[in-house]
C-alpha cells in the first residue's frame, strides 16, 4: 500500500519506486526526521495499552526515540536494488522537517518498547513487496510506463 505524498508512507513509497526502477525523490535533500515504527511494534503497543493497568488514564506516543533521516532511509531502500537513483528537489511548502518522539512514558506506562529497527523493518518490507506484487498501484505502474 502506497499513499501519494504523505511523510509516514516513506519506507513504502521509496520501496516501491525503487523495485520499479523510478527515482526517489528527497525534498530539500532528505534532511527531514522522522522516528519510524514498525506495524508490528504498533500493534503490540495498542494490544498493550489494553491490558495494562497503568494505560487506562495515560495518553502514550507509539516511538522508538531514534531519529532516522529521509535520506537514511532512501539509502536503505537503494540497497537491494542497484541503480535507484536518489534526486534531490527543493524542499515543498509546510513539508515539516520532523522530529522524533520520546519513548519514557510508553516505556514506563506499557512496560515496553519497540524492538524492530529501521533497518529490519526496510528488509521486512522490501521482502514483502517482492512477494506480493499486487501491492503495487496501477498509477505508479503507469508512471512506470510513461518513463516519467
Amino acid at each position: 500500500m502506497v499513499k501519494e505524498n504523505s511523510h509516514s508512507w516513506v519506507v513504502a513509497w521509496f520501496a516501491v519506486r525503487a523495485a520499479l526502477g523510478l527515482p526517489l525523490h528527497l525534498h530539500g535533500g532528505g534532511r527531514q526526521i522522522r522516528d519510524l515504527v514498525h506495524v508490528d511494534d504498533v500493534a503490540t503497543a495498542t494490544v498493550r495499552s489494553l491490558v495494562a493497568p497503568r494505560a487506562h488514564n495515560e495518553t502514550v506516543n507509539v516511538g522508538t526515540g531514534t531519529p532516522t533521516s529521509v535520506r537514511a532511509v532512501a539509502d536503505l531502500i537503494a540497497e537491494p536494488f542497484p541503480g535507484t537513483r536518489l534526486l534531490e528537489t527543493p524542499m515543498p511548502p509546510g513539508d515539516p522537517l520532523g522530529g522524533y518522539a520520546s519513548p519514557h512514558r510508553l516505556a514506563a506506562t506499557l512496560g515496553w518498547k519497540p524492538s524492530i529497527t529501521v533497518a529490519d523493518g526496510v528488509a521486512r518490507y522490501v521482502r514483502w513487496l517482492g512477494e506480493t506484487p499486487g501491492a503495487v498501484p496501477e498509477w505508479l505502474l503507469a508512471e512506470r510506463a510513461s518513463g516519467v
